[in-house]
């Protein structure tokens, strides 16, 4: 049973090492929407969070308010 596990890893090893760039292409592609939406959402993220940032920099009450 372990020799037969050990041949499989091995033939399973040696097809994806002959295969990789097709593999890298398909997952490439399957995966692209996905991807793309990651990025919209950490560039959202990274708006909000600069934004909070200048909030708070600028005191809760704003900097109007302080120097009045």
């Amino acid at each position: 049973m372990i020799r037969s596990f050990l041949f499989g890893a091995l033939i399973g090893g040696a097809a994806v090492w002959i295969y990789r760039d097709q593999l890298r292409e398909y997952v490439d592609d399957k995966t692209k929407v996905a991807r793309s939406r990651a990025a919209d959402t950490l560039q959202s993220a990274a708006e909000g969070l600069q934004s909070a940032k200048e909030t708070l920099e600028g005191g809760l009450a704003g900097r109007e308010r302080r120097t009045r």
